[in-house]
C-alpha cells in the first residue's frame, strides 16, 4: 500500500512527491499527460512585486526554502534546470527612482533590491530612465525539471491516464483507486480542479495567460527584463514574453487579441527585431483571495488538496507541499491563510 496517491504531475505534484521520497514514503502519481500552467511557465523565482516595489506574500520565506530544494533536486536528477539571472525593472517615470531607493532600504527587501539606479547599457532595451536590479533571482526551466523528474520515476510510481473520479473509493485503511491502495490521495490538478467533485465548489477563479516565445538575435540580454510584462532569456536567442491575465476566457485557444496585447508590450520594452516562434496558453490556478488552497476535505480525512499557486508556483511549491505533508503526518497545523478550511461554508452550500 502506498502512502499517497498523487493526481497531477505539475510543480505541486512534483514537490509533494519529492518530499515523500526524501521522507522514505511511497507514492504513485496519476497524470493525464495534458500538461498545465507548470509546463509553459517562465519559472521565474522572484519574491518581489515589482509593480509596487514590495515583497510578495511570504516571498522571502518561500525564496529561502525553494532554492536549496531545487539545488538538491538538480543534483539528484543530474539535470540543469536552475538558471540564475538578475531582473532588470525598467523605469518609466522619474519618480520611480526615489520609490526604488526607499524600497531597497526596507526590511525584507534589502537583500533583493539593489539601491543603485542603473543606466541602461543595452541599446536594444528601451530604458532611457535606467533600471533597478533585483538580485538572487532567476529561472527554473520547468519543462526540463518536469521531464527529468518524470524520467527518474520507477514504473510503479507513475501511471499515465486520465483520472476517473467515480472509481475512487474511501476505505477503512484510506482510499482505493482501481488497483491502487493508499493511505491518502492528494489532488494537484491545477485549474482542472473545477472538474473535481470533491473540491469544485471552492473559489478557484483561474486566469488565462497567453505567452509568446520570440527569437531576438540582437537583444543579447542575459537578464530578465521587467516592464509591463516579463521578457526572460531561455537560451539560443529565444525569450519567453508574457503574459496576459484573462479572467473570462477559460478555453485553451490562443487568440489574436492575446498575441497583439503581448506584442504591443514587447515593442515598448525592446527595439530589437524579433520573430514569434510559438504562441502558447494555459490557465493559472488562482484563488479568490490570492492564497493557495491546501488541506483536507472536511468530510474525508484521507482526501487532500494542493492547489491555487497562481503565477508563483515555482517559488511557493516546495514549502507549500512540505506544509501539506507535515499536516497530513500530524507534525504541524497548516497556516490559516492557506488552509482550505477557510472556505468550509462552500462545502456546506454544495451539500
Amino acid at each position: 500500500m502506498k502512502h499517497s496517491l498523487i493526481v497531477g504531475l505539475g510543480l505541486a505534484g512534483l514537490a509533494y512527491a519529492e518530499h515523500l521520497r526524501r521522507a522514505g514514503l511511497s507514492f504513485c502519481i496519476i497524470d493525464g499527460g495534458k500538461g498545465g500552467s507548470s509546463q509553459i511557465a517562465a519559472g521565474i523565482y522572484n519574491p518581489t512585486v515589482l509593480k509596487r516595489f514590495s515583497l510578495s506574500w511570504n516571498g522571502d520565506l518561500f525564496h529561502s526554502y525553494a532554492l536549496p530544494f531545487y539545488e538538491q533536486l538538480q543534483s539528484r536528477l543530474d539535470s540543469d534546470f536552475i538558471h540564475p539571472a538578475p531582473i532588470h525593472k525598467i523605469f518609466i517615470k522619474q519618480s520611480e527612482h526615489n520609490d526604488w531607493v526607499s524600497a531597497s532600504d526596507q526590511q525584507g527587501l534589502k537583500m533583493f533590491l539593489d539601491p543603485k539606479i542603473h543606466a541602461n547599457a543595452n541599446v536594444e532595451v528601451n530604458a532611457t530612465l535606467g533600471h533597478g536590479q533585483v538580485d538572487h533571482t532567476g529561472r527554473v526551466a520547468t519543462q526540463t525539471l518536469l521531464k527529468s523528474f518524470r524520467n527518474s520515476l520507477q514504473p510503479e510510481e507513475l501511471t499515465m491516464e486520465t483520472f476517473e473520479y467515480d472509481k475512487l473509493e474511501t476505505t477503512a485503511f484510506g482510499i482505493q483507486y482501481k488497483q491502487i491502495k493508499a493511505e491518502h490521495i492528494v489532488f494537484c490538478e491545477g485549474y482542472q480542479m473545477v472538474n473535481n467533485p470533491f473540491f469544485k465548489m471552492l473559489p478557484l477563479i483561474g486566469l488565462k495567460g497567453e505567452i509568446l516565445i520570440i527569437k531576438a538575435p540582437t537583444l543579447k540580454s542575459e537578464s530578465i527584463l521587467k516592464g509591463p510584462i516579463f521578457i526572460a532569456p531561455i537560451g539560443d536567442d529565444l525569450y519567453w514574453a508574457g503574459a496576459t491575465f484573462e479572467r473570462n476566457d477559460k478555453t485553451l485557444n490562443c487568440t489574436s487579441q492575446g498575441r497583439s496585447w503581448v506584442e504591443e508590450r514587447i515593442r515598448k520594452m525592446i527595439s530589437s527585431e524579433y520573430e514569434v516562434i510559438e504562441h502558447i496558453t494555459q490557465i493559472r490556478p488562482t484563488v479568490m483571495d490570492r492564497r493557495p488552497l491546501i488541506g483536507t476535505h472536511p468530510d474525508h480525512q484521507n482526501i487532500h488538496l494542493l492547489n491555487g499557486f497562481g503565477a508563483r508556483g515555482v517559488l511557493g511549491a516546495p514549502l507549500l507541499s512540505k506544509w501539506l505533508l507535515d499536516h497530513i503526518e500530524g507534525i504541524s497545523e497548516l497556516p490559516t491563510a492557506v488552509n482550505l478550511s477557510r472556505f468550509e461554508s462552500y462545502f456546506r452550500q454544495s451539500d
